[in-house]
């Protein structure tokens, strides 16, 4: 055989590997009907490719990923577990796969809401990024350590990699969609450290841009993040408005983000004193959160009903209890801060100092889980 000439097995390990590259392009685009295309016509020609475990272990990788995208999060979990139990990391010399292996785990954990350990396997993929010769696969990766930052309120973390992410994306052609997603994770920190006309900025940057390259789900969540930032003001028919603006897009409705738009909205138009119209859609959005088995999200109406409505104080209890087992710290801290001034501007005092105390209580310990990262 000639010097340079490829085997048969060779050619089709080099094949499925290209179209291995050409799925996860498509995942990370957040095309799920060309995904899912390529996803079936690889896994029609896997078994007639010659064994060969590493292109096995990425199908199984990207299909983890697949499975994100899909909102499939515990058929995601039960592959990465397989891959684990099937072959130790450290026997695979291919340095890639580890990479993916930790950075799809870290993706993972974030999508089950366990962020410092989403951090942890982030770091592990740092340690080997170099390895990575694709400038989007980099930017990936700062666009999802910058979202995992952000839900511990590490705001400068969070903005670096979101401005590196961005950088690197707005360098490639074909990702405005990222470009925008980025622009979002900034908007969200500034909303955060309450530099509200930044936030503004980026979110109306992240509106505009949406609207023009046609990105109805981007859209939807730019949507959503305008109503965040309004009722962060409390310009609560204001950020009504944009909440039901999100909520009119089907994509966004039909998804786990449309549950969260009807509970920030059943939220603000409770502050707002619209409380038959609040129940209504707390209603909607609980109806959701308990077809979804979203515990979270049950745990949250639970809280705001009672807050507002059934002035159920065991209830109230039992919801934060679920989200401090979790170590949601934000989300509690966010809730009983909420409650406390709630209960500040209707004089009872009693009450607001137990809030607030639980709000400070929830930021010491995102401070303890910070310090057991480093």
């Amino acid at each position: 055989m000639k010097e340079g000439q490829l085997l048969p097995e060779q050619i089709a390990h080099q094949e499925v590997a290209n179209s291995l590259n050409e799925w996860y392009g498509a995942i990370l685009k957040r095309d799920k009907w060309t995904a899912t295309q390529l996803r079936k016509e690889i896994e029609d020609s896997l078994p007639y490719m010659t064994k060969n475990q590493n292109i096995l272990l990425y199908f199984n990788l990207i299909e983890s990923r697949h499975k994100l995208l899909m909102e499939e999060y515990d058929d995601s979990g039960k592959i990465l577990g397989n891959i684990e139990t099937i072959k130790a990391l450290e026997q695979v010399t291919d340095e890639v796969i580890q990479y993916y292996y930790y950075f799809f785990s870290g993706v993972y954990e974030f999508y089950q809401k366990k962020y410092i350990q989403a951090i942890r396997f982030y770091r592990q993929a740092e340690a080997i990024i170099d390895k990575i010769p694709d400038e989007i696969e980099v930017a990936e990766f700062h666009y999802q350590l910058a979202m995992a930052y952000y839900r511990i309120d590490q705001h400068f973390f969070s903005i670096n990699h979101a401005e590196q992410a961005l950088q690197l994306f707005k360098c490639q052609q074909g990702y405005v969609e990222k470009e925008i997603y980025c622009e979002m994770i900034i908007g969200a920190n500034k909303l955060d450290m309450r530099n509200y006309t930044e936030c503004e900025k980026h979110y109306q940057n992240a509106l505009r841009k949406s609207i023009q390259a046609g990105f109805t789900f981007s859209e939807s969540l730019a949507y959503f993040n305008l109503g965040l930032c309004y009722g962060r003001q409390h310009l609560y028919p204001t950020s009504a408005e944009y909440f039901k603006m999100a909520l009119s897009i089907h994509e966004h409705k039909s998804s786990t983000v449309g549950m969260k738009s009807m509970f920030e909205l059943a939220h603000v138009l409770y502050k707002d004193e619209k409380f038959e119209e609040a129940q209504e859609w707390h209603k909607k959005g609980l109806y959701e959160a308990e077809k979804g088995g979203e515990e979270e999200y049950k745990a949250k109406f639970i809280f705001i009903d009672g807050l507002y409505n059934t002035k159920d104080a065991l209830s109230m209890e039992l919801a934060l209890d679920h989200l401090e087992d979790q170590k949601l710290w934000t989300d509690v801290a966010e809730l009983t801060l909420d409650a406390a001034f709630h209960h500040k501007k209707k004089g009872d005092t009693l009450l607001s100092s137990h809030y607030f105390e639980k709000a400070h209580y929830a930021r010491d310990q995102i401070i303890r889980l910070m310090e057991g990262l480093n």
